[in-house]
């Protein structure tokens, strides 16, 4: 027969520790030729239904200290305990028949049934030697249980619980089926436990547990295990401990609560165990009992086993290690390794989009509510929230609402440190009542004016009550500004808010208990006929299995954790507030993480995407909220140093803007400052379109999908036509034409007005005629003054007027009439007619400007040659010559008259 190894297990209590060493012995024997021993197995089960009954016992009180709903615990306790006895007593039959196993099974089912009666064994209805030994060697023995449970329940409520449970009892276990039950289980004990092979196991077992037991080994780890207890006990710590447990012991049940929750303890008991049955319960479990226990080989296994079981653990190491393994266990379940809930949800691990927290709407107008991180906290790698502002004014942040108890006395923690210029920051409780409509009725300053660390983070904690009208509220913290316009910034993280006046540690989720949970798998199951519902809870992992429906059913519920939860799909009947949503895979390009799409709690939607445009990876953007559209659009390559695409588009509150510019780096998460915009046109309901840049225009070609007819408007307003453009016309409602302007390249298409042009007083008509529309007179002028050249053909006129004020000459010299005279005299006259003249055309008298010959055939004096600015002849200057003939005409006068004068005197001589 194989040599198994016994497995060391202790625990608080003495009786716990016989019952562990006598599991030892059982599982050398299953391991040794599976030689199952129904009596060892017995005697083991006895055992530990009274380290059960034990345990659950010092549950209750537990739960008696830390809270009202104990009671509704503890009578859960109880019918757990019984329906697990019921399950065990159907599962028996099957299992006996499978194999040898099952025999611990079928013990086990009468063991819960003497585990049930040992009560009524205590006060002498049923009297054993196996029931004799184990008060014998248990420190709390059923008599002490007995005392306990007096002082919770009192004598007349457990004995209106004993007839309670006896008729319950009565009705599961009174039956044929059990009798069946009690034959079958009496035979294949008597098959397992009455061979020559049980003698042999008896020795092998002793010997082997006699091995490990009485080694070295176990007398180092013996001292070891004392040496570690005494350390981890016999510090201030531990003190201190005492006087923390004692002092919320007392705060628990030293209350008027507490004197309520006995009175209705004792009143859902004496509900739950007020009938007449536990008599006959008592007797049917004794007899059965009585039939398994009483036979000549129990009675000598029994005191076999006490006899090793003895040997082993009646030792005085073994008294000293009980009392250092109590203590240990008291110092690991002190106060201070509770964690009570945080209210504040979404108070750390801030994510960008910012879930739980908004920017309030007043303040200083550069206000922001950033997510970043900073060496100070987690060396750079935990999330913080970050309030800026270069201004004295506000930024504020708020958190989502959470409930509150009226009356009632919280704790309140947060870390933070700031840059050096911040004025300070204020830390509010805003509450209001329920149904009240307003912000907030109710301001509890929890820190004012605090000046933080611009050195390091540090932890501010604060205890306050709230008033009889706070319900419900939020958490506002403010950086009340920058001191020197320069940018300001306030950094938290690590907010919460718990119930009582003791800060416990701070846990990410908000919705932590103060049950810490070991590594160990818990497994809860609710059985009806058979299996339908399972919970099972281990470190780091939670499963509810249900066939059917599962219902969580409460005013608030959180789905509180660190990754997304994940619901392959989901009706929801009502409205879902308050959460964000996201649909798709998390993104992972360029340094964004967002999800494709997002619904944030606010309302707005986002969708985010990475795709290939022309060539070029973009980031791209479209956001829905407050009544309006924003896309964006964000280059992840360079088109040229330092210089990446951008482009915005907004459509909301009757306007569409449409933005083109550039960034200086890449802007994967659309947050990057110092965007240049190179042009843009908005299209706005009441100012209309607008064009900027070099590039906007506005396009128009009819059918011409190439663009090579038509005309471009740019953002001057000027209009430009294209390659094969011809004409730009404007027509009339009847389809005439009022202007065509020709746009050819060429040139060779005019401009024409087919209307009257009126420019001021000056009309063109359709008639060949130029009217001055308010009478006055027309005039050629130059631009740089003066008036200009005209040149025309027949000019008919009333009259012809000269300018020659004196006003407007300089250099004004008397003519020498003589000399101009001469000129005009020496000027060749010709008769012609211009080469464009007809037959019928009148014969021309003039002189002549000879611009043909190079030895001039035609005399005409260079005075009177009329020349343009380049100095290229022109023709004859008419009013130089109209005055020089006046000055001919003038020195003939003369002459005349000197004559004339000469011709008197020959007369007067004749006559004379």
């Amino acid at each position: 027969m194989a040599e198994s190894n016994a497995t060391q297990v202790i625990l608080t209590d003495d009786g716990i520790k016989i019952i562990n060493a006598q599991n030892t012995a059982d599982n050398a024997a299953s391991q040794a030729g599976n030689a199952d021993s129904a009596a060892l197995i017995a005697q083991s089960t006895a055992n530990a239904a009274k380290s059960a009954a034990d345990s659950n016992y010092n549950y209750a009180n537990s739960e008696v200290a830390v809270q009202s709903n104990a009671t509704a615990k503890a009578q859960s306790t109880a019918d757990n305990a019984f329906s697990q006895a019921q399950a065990v007593g159907s599962q028996a039959s099957a299992e006996i028949s499978n194999n040898s196993t099952a025999t611990a099974k079928a013990q086990s089912t009468a063991d819960n049934a003497f585990s049930q009666a040992t009560t009524a064994i205590d006060n002498g209805k049923v009297t054993s030697q196996a029931v004799t030994d184990l008060k014998d060697g248990s420190k709390l023995t059923i008599a002490d249980l007995e005392n306990g449970l007096a002082t919770k329940v009192a004598n007349s409520d457990y004995a209106s619980y004993k007839v309670q449970t006896a008729s319950q009892i009565a009705q599961k276990v009174d039956n044929g089926a059990f009798s069946a039950y009690q034959t079958t289980t009496a035979d294949l004990i008597a098959q397992k436990v009455a061979t020559k092979d049980f003698s042999a196991y008896q020795a092998t077992t002793a010997k082997s547990i006699d091995s490990k037991v009485s080694s070295n080994d176990f007398n180092t780890y013996k001292t070891q295990t004392a040496d570690l207890i005494d350390d981890k006990v016999s510090s201030s710590e531990y003190a201190s401990d005492k006087t923390q447990t004692a002092s919320e012991i007392a705060d628990r049940v030293s209350n008027s609560a507490f004197s309520t929750y006995q009175t209705q303890t004792a009143s859902q008991i004496a509900s739950k165990v007020d009938n007449g049955a536990f008599s006959a319960y008592q007797t049917t479990t004794a007899d059965l009992i009585a039939q398994k226990v009483a036979t000549s080989d129990f009675s000598a296994y029994q005191a076999t086993t006490a006899k090793e079981i003895s040997s082993k653990v009646e030792s005085s190491d073994f008294k000293t290690y009980q009392t250092q393994t109590a203590d240990m266990i008291a110092s690991k379940v002190s106060k201070s390794d509770a964690n009570n809930v945080n209210l504040i949800p979404y108070s750390s691990h801030f994510t960008t989009p910012l879930t739980g927290w908004t920017l309030m709407n007043w303040g200083a107008t550069d206000r922001k509510l950033l997510v970043t991180t900073h060496t100070f906290y987690q060396n750079g790698t935990g999330a913080l929230l970050y309030l800026n502002t270069a201004q004295n004014g506000t930024a504020a942040a708020g958190s989502n609402r959470f409930p509150l108890l009226p009356n009632t006395t919280y704790t309140f923690q947060f870390k933070a440190f700031a840059s050096s210029n911040v004025v300070g920051a204020n830390v509010y409780l805003l509450s209001r009542a329920y149904g009240s409509t307003s912000d907030y009725d109710t301001v509890h300053g929890l820190f004012k004016n605090l000046v933080t660390s611009p050195s390091q983070i540090d932890q501010y904690t604060v205890t306050f009550t709230t008033g009889a009208n706070d319900n419900e509220g939020y958490i506002r913290v403010d950086n009340i500004g920058s001191n020197n316009s320069a940018s300001s910034g306030l950094f938290f993280t690590e907010l919460k808010l718990e119930l009582g006046d003791t800060a416990t540690p701070y846990v990410y989720g908000g919705q932590d208990s103060m049950i810490a949970q070991t590594s160990d798998d818990v497994l809860i199951k609710v059985s009806k006929d058979e299996l339908i519902d399972e919970i099972n809870l281990q470190a780091g992992n939670t499963l509810i299995s249900s066939s059917g429906q599962l219902t969580l059913a409460a005013d608030t519920i959180y789905f509180d954790a660190k990754k997304p939860v994940i619901i392959p799909s989901a009706n929801i009947t009502g409205t879902l507030n308050g959460k964000t949503i996201n649909a798709g895979s998390r993104l992972n390009s360029y340094g964004n993480t967002s999800y494709p799409l997002t619904i944030n709690q606010d309302g707005s939607v986002t969708s985010t995407s990475f795709e290939t445009i022309d060539t070029e990876i973009a980031a791209l953007r479209t956001v829905i909220k407050d009544g309006t559209v924003k896309t964006n659009l964000r280059g992840m390559t360079p088109f040229a140093t330092g210089m990446y695409s951008a482009a915005d588009v907004s459509l909301g509150a009757g306007q569409l803007a449409l933005l083109e510019g550039y960034s200086t780096s890449q802007d994967p998460n659309f947050n990057a400052t110092g965007m240049k915009t190179t042009g843009y046109a908005i299209l706005d309901a009441s100012a209309g379109l607008s064009l900027h840049g070099t590039t906007q225009a506005i396009n128009f070609s009819g059918t011409d999908q190439d663009q090579t007819t038509g005309i471009t408007m740019n953002s001057y307003g000027n209009i430009i036509g294209y390659p094969n453009s011809t004409w730009w016309r404007i027509v009339s409602n009847s389809g005439s034409n009022i202007a065509n302007f020709g746009i050819d390249r060429g040139g060779s298409n005019v401009i024409q007005f087919n209307r009257e042009l009126d420019i001021g007083n000056f009309h063109i008509n359709t008639g060949h005629t130029f009217t001055s529309a308010d009478g006055g007179a027309i005039h050629f002028a130059k631009g740089r003054g003066g008036a200009n050249d005209i040149y025309a053909g027949d000019v008919h006129y009333n009259s012809l007027v000269k300018s020659s004020l004196l006003s407007v000459k300089r250099d004004v010299k008397k003519a020498d009439t003589s000399y101009w005279a001469q000129l005009v005299n020496s000027i060749d006259l010709a008769t012609y007619q211009y080469k464009t003249d007809d037959n019928t055309s009148q014969i021309r008298l003039s002189s002549i400007v000879d611009d043909v010959n190079d030895t001039k055939q035609w005399q005409l004096p260079d005075v009177f040659i009329n020349r343009d600015e380049d100095g290229k002849l022109n023709g004859v200057d008419d009013s130089v010559l109209l005055n020089a003939t006046l000055a001919t005409v003038q020195e003939q006068q003369k002459q005349i008259d000197q004559l004339n004068g000469h011709l008197l005197e020959l007369e007067a001589k004749l006559n004379g």
